[in-house]
């Protein structure tokens, strides 16, 4: 399970900055969006990476 909340890590920072880095404006709620997501993805990865046994 920690290897898909890394992944979806992975792909909102991709889909961040490949909205970040292209020519034109970008949508607002959409970046700040995926802004948002990428503590909250890394904070579980971390989080199920260190689980408790």
């Amino acid at each position: 399970m920690n290897a898909v909340y890394l992944a979806l890590t992975v792909l909102a920072v991709l889909g961040l900055l490949a909205l970040l880095l292209r020519p034109g404006p970008a949508r607002a709620l959409t970046v700040w969006l995926l802004a948002a997501l990428i503590p909250l993805l890394t904070a579980v990865t971390v989080a199920l990476g260190s689980g408790i046994r």
